[in-house]
């Protein structure tokens, strides 16, 4: 009788272990078939850094020989990185599981910044120099339109059903308000036009179809994305780059001039909590991983060389780490892609 029930007790044991193995196998599997990068320009250095967004480590830095890199978009269907590159006015495709540079596409002078729709159909590059819109077909690779604006296109936003597209305007005059343009993307017509602070920036809600414009003379608007008229607007201090949370609920905004970082909630711009002190001064662009617990944010000028990091708890951000990067990180963007 002992002995069966040893043998039983064996038994149990071993079918514990077995099964416990092949659930630990499965995670380990399941770690490994996907990669989260943040992949940020160094305008001042010519390069492009690529971190784990886990762990924060460099995996590693790409030259991009006597370049200008500006911003990057992730396409996620096509599995490619584009970076605008200002100073040869083109945009350049990398692969992201080489992280190495395959091709060049020529755009017009002056690029800035540029944005994907959701559904991976265009790239939208604004050129600041010669005041154009280039638009790329992601399918081909290929320049299909070149839009003239007549003022100095900065942000732009495309929505997630492709069909339109968002461009903030510069007005050179300071004493008059710049502008946020939308676009058809069938026929590349102006649609409307609203007036709004100075140097708007740019992200569309696609939940209930509105636009949140924080501008760095002090405001940030809650707009409708289809009237494009104000809803509402609040005053911020130096209100610059700007990312939603996941659900879309708040928006996390740069001071870019005050050295903060604002929680706002996007249903009626209010603050979730006081502004966080960023590590380093002039904090720029950032952008969420896509769990929403953590935030990124380049800190720009001629000799930074940061990008710091947070974790987001209950909406409330505290400070991880400082990562150093390459001079001058400007844009960065995160993406989460099969291995």
């Amino acid at each position: 009788m002992k002995n069966n029930f040893l043998i039983l007790a064996l038994k149990a044991f071993f079918t514990s272990f077995f099964i416990l193995s092949c659930d630990k196998n499965n995670d380990d599997t399941t770690h490994l078939l996907y990669e989260e990068t943040v992949a940020v320009a160094n305008r001042g250095s010519s390069s492009v850094s690529f971190f784990d967004a886990n762990t924060n480590a460099i995996n590693s830095t790409l030259k991009i020989t006597n370049s200008e890199p500006m911003y990057l978009v992730f396409v996620p269907s096509k599995d490619k990185l584009y970076v605008g590159d200002r100073k040869n006015k083109q945009v350049h495709i990398i692969n992201p599981s080489t992280q190495k540079l395959e091709s060049s596409i020529n755009v017009g002078n002056g690029v800035f910044h540029m944005w994907a729709d959701g559904l991976d159909k265009q790239l939208w590059v604004n050129n600041d120099i010669d005041n154009t819109i280039s638009v790329i077909d992601l399918n081909t690779n290929s320049v299909i339109k070149t839009i003239n604006v007549d003022m100095k296109p900065h942000d732009v936003f495309l929505t997630k059903d492709g069909t339109k597209a968002y461009v903030s305007v510069l007005n050179s005059d300071q004493g008059l308000p710049d502008k946020v343009y939308m676009y058809s993307t069938n026929n590349y017509e102006k649609l409307k036009e609203v007036n709004v602070g100075k140097d708007p920036h740019l992200f569309h809600l696609s939940n209930d179809n509105r636009l949140i414009v924080p501008c760095q003379s002090g405001e940030v608007y809650n707009i409708d994305g289809e009237k494009l008229q104000i809803i509402s607007q609040k005053l911020y201090s130096g209100a610059h780059g700007l990312y939603p949370s996941p659900n879309l609920e708040n928006i996390f905004v740069t001071n870019i001039t005050g050295g903060e970082i604002y929680s706002i909630k996007t249903n009626d711009l209010t603050q979730n909590h006081t502004p966080l002190s960023t590590s380093k001064p002039v904090p720029h662009n950032l952008v969420l991983n896509k769990d929403g617990n953590k935030i990124f944010t380049t800190h720009s000028g001629a000799n930074n060389t940061t990008v710091s990091v947070y974790k987001v708890i209950q909406n409330k951000l505290v400070h991880e780490q400082d990562i150093t990067v390459d001079r001058n990180p400007f844009g960065l963007t995160y993406y989460k892609r099969n291995q």
